[in-house]
């Protein structure tokens, strides 16, 4: 029977007893290899089509491993109530009690379905490099530290857990398949349907070697191939980090450079123009001629912020008591309430910080967003907060972001432009920028060009305007 039909089957036994009821770990479990089927998909179409994966699909991965390694840590610790039954060999005198051996097959059965689905994921995803680094990579916004998915496969294929699983199997056969003392037992029977069908357990039945030695010839040839893959992705990774460190240090010396203050630089009338127009998930866009980076960004707009409200705001949202609003609750009472990526870091700043400047613009959805969605936006970008910036400027990695690809995290649901470089996608602010033009999702709401405000019947001519660098004349403004 293959693997598919396998999973197949266990699914049609939880969906038909009333044990799924009790607990649904193991069909959690089994349920995930459908969506590893998906996301290997989705990876792969992406290569095809030679573009990056969206912000929704980067979104549904990394949700979809955080939930698997919740899955995992949860079938561990099932296991491991029982793992005193086997810490020592199963010698002809060995003894267990009924309830003993049912607490034994229940956690035997799910640590072989983790066994069997982990597995399953290895085969899927260790050949897509693409898919082994995104999972490998370290995000802060998913809980999830470096080289998650090589070290959850070492940990099946490790001689313990398979030593563990052996002696388990043992006394399962010993007192339950030969005695069948407790077969009137309807969630043993269960349990029993779930081990009989593990690929692990047929693959223990079929050996023509002894298992701990068979073991230690597969472990130790997996974990080379493992090994081997983890240092092509490190050459990469070096590779890549010679362009993220000498791009660091360009920014950071030219980022240094600047021969003035902005013209709305703490300019009141400007500050509570915009104070009084801001709403929650507001995208913020200014351009500062002055500075030498400037020279260095192609188009026109430099930099993309994200409003995300007052305190007012969170709570007539209901967020103010989240966990995530709360671990920013400080900056926001300090009237902190923009997120933006600079050369250090994701951050939050004031409006009065953000306010050296030359150019603005105020971007707003087009369709307003409903108050779950608002929630979920604000969530979003708050999450991206202390993150290191993305020199290496990759809208897929994970850990570092700068602040266009901010809001392609944030903004999931709008399909924003990309360009090819050097081997990786990026995003420019004008490709944020340029979903406020007309009949785009984004609209402006306001404008300053060189500290002017634009008037509010010329604002969309003019943004659409500066986003045509081959245009040559763009309409006057004349001083307020």
């Amino acid at each position: 029977m293959n693997i598919k039909k396998i999973f197949a089957l266990i699914l049609f036994v939880f969906s038909t007893s009333l044990f799924a009821t009790q607990d649904d770990l193991i069909s959690q479990l089994v349920a995930s290899k459908v969506t590893v089927d998906k996301h290997a998909n989705m990876v792969q179409v992406s290569i095809d089509e030679r573009r990056p994966l969206s912000g929704a699909e980067l979104e549904e991965i990394n949700e979809a491993t955080k939930d698997r390694l919740i899955l995992r840590d949860e079938a561990y610790t099932a296991f491991s109530k029982n793992v005193y039954l086997v810490e020592h060999r199963i010698k002809k005198d060995y003894s267990i009690s009924d309830e003993e051996l049912k607490e034994l097959m229940y956690s035997l059965s799910v640590a072989l379905t983790l066994y069997d689905t982990t597995l399953y994921t290895y085969y899927k995803f260790h050949n897509n490099a693409k898919l082994r680094r995104l999972l490998n990579e370290k995000d802060s916004a998913y809980r999830r530290e470096g080289n998650t998915f090589e070290k959850s496969i070492k940990g099946v294929f490790s001689f313990t857990n398979s030593l563990f699983l052996q002696r388990a199997i043992k006394v399962y056969e010993k007192f339950y398949v030969d005695r069948k003392i407790v077969f009137e037992n309807p969630d043993l029977e269960i349990a029993h349907n779930i081990i009989q069908i593990s690929y692990l357990y047929k693959d223990l039945k079929t050996r023509k070697t002894f298992g701990v030695l068979h073991d230690f010839f597969h472990i130790i040839g997996s974990r080379i191939k493992i090994s081997l893959q983890a240092q092509g992705d490190f050459l990469n990774y070096l590779a890549n980090s010679v362009l993220y460190n000498g791009s660091r240090l360009f920014g950071n010396i030219v980022g240094s450079i600047q021969n003035r203050r902005g013209m709305l630089y703490r300019d009141p009338k400007f500050l509570s123009r915009v104070s009084s127009a801001l709403r929650p998930m507001d995208v913020l866009l200014e351009k500062t001629p002055f500075r030498l980076t400037d020279n260095f960004i192609p188009g026109f707009w430099g930099h993309a912020a994200i409003y995300i409200g007052t305190q007012e705001d969170l709570e007539e949202l209901g967020i103010w008591d989240n966990e995530l609003v709360q671990k920013y609750s400080r900056e926001i009472a300090k009237g902190k309430f923009i997120v933006e990526a600079l050369r250090d870091r994701v951050q939050m700043n004031t409006l009065d910080h953000f306010s050296d400047i030359d150019d603005f613009s105020l971007l707003r959805m087009r369709v307003e967003l409903t108050k779950e969605q608002l929630v979920e936006h604000i969530l979003r970008a708050l999450s991206h907060v202390g993150k290191k910036y993305d020199f290496s400027f990759d809208v897929e990695t994970g850990d570092t972001i700068v602040c266009s690809e901010l809001h392609y995290r944030t903004f999931i649901d709008i399909k924003f432009n990309t360009t090819m470089y050097l081997g990786r996608s990026t995003i420019s602010v004008d490709q944020v920028a340029e979903q406020g033009q007309t009949d785009m999702p984004l609209v402006p709401v306001m404008m300053y060009l060189n500290g002017i405000e634009v008037p509010t019947d010329m604002l969309q001519q003019v943004f659409n305007a500066v986003l045509e660098p081959l245009k040559k004349s763009q309409p006057e403004l004349d001083a307020a």
